[in-house]
């Protein structure tokens, strides 16, 4: 073995522990500051449920659009049509996702219906599939997380670990307006798909990660299966990218991972993006320069520890349109799921296009700049390569 590689080893295996004990450090404060924060969006809600109900609520007309693989899936519909019964509401129209469609065309249906309010019960794809219908409408979106990440029930407050405290959030928790994000993917072939976000689209190691998850390990490990295949990618070679934010001139950068933020937290509290807000009218991009193990470690430290300022392998751009031209093909993924190569890729935020249901009315999860029209139509500009 050759002392380079030795020398490599003992970093990566220095940064794992390293990562470890942060994590352990992490969870004890994060505990603590959690508690805080449940009794404070506790009391909020109990105050929701103090004040009299309107009583147009009643009459109001809910569809839950369903993932039936997951295991909760039961009662989750169990529980939907109690709380509509109590709640004097009609039954709840039931739809039920594919594995062709994980939500978009049931979520079309429920609106021809006349559904108030669409509830997505599934994981973050089910939640951007439901959400890519209802954006620009007026019926809101409500959400039972039941997927591995479930980063936007977490980014929004939700107790994404009670069932029943959701699914009564989703029915009548507080409207929020948030942003989304439009995207315009290019392709290799001169093709270009229109996609949506909610949390973080990327290219690089990020969708690596997503592409290469072992599917039995996540079953059993959750999130943390990731971790494991986060491992396996983290020293891939960095590739040019050129990225051009609003009305500034383009920059080449040579990055590990490119991320286009609407939601800055991951699993475990930890911040990836601190300035990453879902209702401040800005998409954040963000560039991972590393070069080596102790670069990873700077950026591991910096979103364990929620440290707010830039450090030199990790830029953050906010901006209201973003363009990003690949030197090469570069695998990509939407809000946790694989979307194959791509060559560029267009974001323009839609600012208070999509009202969510259930958004916990805490200080640090409100901000509200609004800066451009949420209806105002969008077509994608850029010109790929022949």
């Amino acid at each position: 073995m050759s002392l380079e590689l030795l020398t490599t080893l003992l970093i990566v295996s220095a940064v794992v522990h390293v990562i470890a004990l942060a994590v352990i450090v992490r969870a004890l404060v994060t505990t603590r500051r959690l508690q805080g924060e449940i009794a404070e969006i506790g009391r909020l809600r109990d105050q929701q449920e103090a004040a009299p109900t309107a009583p147009a609520r009643a009459g109001r007309q809910v569809a839950l659009v369903v993932n039936p693989t997951k295991a909760e899936a039961d009662e989750v519909v169990r529980l939907v049509h109690s709380a509509c019964s109590r709640a004097g509401m009609p039954a709840p129209l039931l739809l039920a996702t594919t594995a062709e469609d994980p939500g978009q065309r049931m979520a079309a249906e429920a609106l021809e219906k006349g559904a108030d309010i669409v509830v997505a019960a599934g994981g973050d794809g089910t939640v951007r599939a439901v959400a890519k219908e209802l954006t620009g409408t007026d019926a809101a979106l409500g959400i039972i997380p039941m997927g591995t990440g479930n980063l936007f029930a977490r980014n929004i407050g939700l107790p994404h670990h009670d069932l029943s405290a959701c699914v009564d959030e989703a029915l009548h928790g507080l409207a929020h307006r948030v942003d989304t994000l439009d995207l315009a993917l290019h392709r290799e072939d001169g093709s270009t798909e229109k996609e949506n976000s909610l949390v973080i689209a990327g290219g690089g190691l990020d969708a690596e990660v997503m592409n290469d998850t072992r599917e039995a390990l996540k079953a059993r490990a959750g999130w943390l299966a990731y971790g494991e295949a986060g491992m396996r990618h983290v020293m891939g070679r960095r590739r040019a990218i050129t990225v051009a934010v609003d009305d500034a001139e383009p920059e080449t950068h040579r990055v590990r991972s490119v991320l286009l933020a609407n939601c800055g937290m991951l699993q475990a509290g930890m911040v990836l993006v601190p300035s990453a807000r879902f209702d401040d009218g800005m998409l954040d991009a963000v560039l991972f320069t590393p070069r080596h193990a102790w670069d990873w470690a700077k950026i591991i430290a910096k979103t364990v520890t929620r440290f707010s300022a830039e450090i030199p392998v990790m830029t953050v751009r906010q901006a209201r349109v973003s363009t990003l031209t690949m030197a090469e093909p570069l695998p990509f993924q939407i809000d946790g799921d694989a979307v194959g190569e791509v060559v560029a890729v267009e974001a323009r935020v839609r600012p208070a296009s999509l009202t969510v249901n259930g958004v916990a009315a805490v200080p640090w999860l409100v901000s509200g700049r609004f800066t451009v029209d949420p209806a105002e139509d969008w077509e994608p500009t850029h010109e790929t390569r022949d």
